[in-house]
């Protein structure tokens, strides 16, 4: 370490995995930081990719900073600068670069900036989640600025080609800049406006992350890292919401199983065939306790009642112990305040067990029939699970191989296709 705070001689391996890690923990913020310096979007995100460029350029020379934070936010305020002022229209109400971060000391000014790094970061969320957008756009754009997802993973979730994606995620950025040259975060009024469809859309994003929508890997590790902390940001910005105390205990109490998930050759594994002994048990404690105060308060929020579900499934000792027919009562109700059809295959599942397969194959044929899940690949799949428990194996076959052709990741193509080998 020398005087100005870098490891010098720096491997350029140990630099490509800081620097990864920094992209996926600190996008998010070096974004906001920077767009609140420039507010305009697009120079803002261009500078922020060009300063984790630079970083991968310069640090096997220099050495990696003592603060990656400072560096990279300086760094891309620097680009950000220069890109205006080639464009001749630098403004004089730029703030200052020159900052420090957190961990580091300073002027009074330096040290309140640090201190809202976090704020702005989820203010970076806020801004994607615009009434004038749709919200397929929020969550786009949240997934994209925010969480640093590929256009091409948020294209594959939504099951679009790549360019149709960088479009749409194109003419959303333009709505949000409409409004004039002074592109901002939301002020605090804002923030609590828009907070239920930050809290929908930290959900979908953890959705995306816990199993992906593109790629070889069953799961988006980074991508659910990114969501969880938001979740996390969420509570403390607002410790006394149910939704948001909901929010987080069902990622915990969901990410807590994750572990139980591949075996070892990274294969997929059904939840019956888990061993429970994996499962974080602390992380588990910490979801549960979230969930107990926001239960009390509010048991029918959305957040709550999905929250409840994970915990049926966490605080079960074997599969076999499951409660399902409290599993069927919480989806019951889940639909009665948001009737989605992702919720109502979870509830013909819940019913499968709770019933019998028979029972559970009647009321997934009728939701089929809507037409609503025709390219989820886990409908076919939920389907041939009950016939395979009929002893319908042909049948199974049959909805495993349409799974697989509908899988949007290899591992997942790879599990339904093995699955429908072994029913044949």
């Amino acid at each position: 370490m020398n005087s100005a705070g870098v490891t010098q001689g720096t491997d350029p391996t140990a630099v490509a995995a800081v620097a990864a890690r920094a992209r996926r923990e600190l996008s998010g913020r070096v974004l906001a930081a920077t767009l609140r310096s420039v507010r305009d979007l697009d120079i803002a995100e261009e500078s922020t990719a060009d300063a984790f460029l630079l970083a991968l350029q310069s640090w096997p020379k220099t050495g990696i900073p003592a603060s990656v934070e400072a560096w990279l936010v300086t760094a891309a305020r620097r680009r950000a600068v220069d890109r205006i002022r080639r464009a001749k229209i630098a403004r004089r109400s730029l703030v200052k670069l020159a900052g420090g971060w957190s961990g580091v000391t300073g002027s009074a000014d330096t040290v309140a900036e640090a201190a809202v790094v976090g704020d702005d970061e989820l203010r970076m969320v806020v801004l994607c989640c615009d009434p004038r957008l749709s919200r397929q756009d929020q969550v786009a754009l949240t997934l994209r600025l925010a969480c640093a997802a590929t256009t091409a993973s948020i294209a594959a979730a939504y099951a679009v080609a790549t360019p149709t994606m960088a479009a749409r995620l194109t003419r959303a950025k333009a709505k949000l800049a409409s409004s004039g040259p002074m592109l901002d975060l939301p002020n605090d009024a804002t923030v609590d406006v828009r907070l239920p469809a930050v809290a929908t859309v930290v959900h979908l994003a953890f959705t995306l992350g816990h199993t992906a929508g593109d790629g070889s890997r069953l799961q988006d590790e980074d991508l659910a890292d990114r969501a969880q902390y938001l979740a996390g940001m969420l509570h403390r910005l607002r410790p006394a919401s149910p939704t948001f105390a909901a929010l987080l205990a069902l990622i915990l109490l969901t990410r807590a199983r994750a572990p139980g998930r591949l075996d070892s050759r990274g294969e997929q594994v059904l939840l019956e065939d888990v061993d429970r002994r994996s499962w974080d048990r602390r992380m588990i404690d910490s979801g549960l306790a979230l969930l107990g105060p926001a239960a009390a308060v509010a048991a029918r929020d959305p957040m709550v009642l999905q929250a409840a579900i994970a915990a049926e499934h966490s605080k079960s000792p074997t599969f076999e112990a499951t409660d399902w027919g409290r599993l069927v009562t919480h989806y019951s109700q889940l639909l009665t305040v948001d009737p989605s059809p992702g919720f109502a295959l979870g509830r013909s599942i819940a019913l499968s067990y709770a019933l019998g397969p028979a029972v559970g194959l009647v009321d997934l044929d009728e939701l089929l029939a809507t037409g609503a899940l025709d390219h989820y690949p886990y409908a076919p799949a939920a389907r041939a699970n009950m016939l395979d428990r009929l002893g319908r194996r042909s049948e199974a076959a049959e909805q495993w191989l349409l799974a697989a052709e509908r899988a949007r990741t290899d591992g997942e193509r790879s599990y339904f296709r093995q699955r429908g080998e072994l029913s044949r």
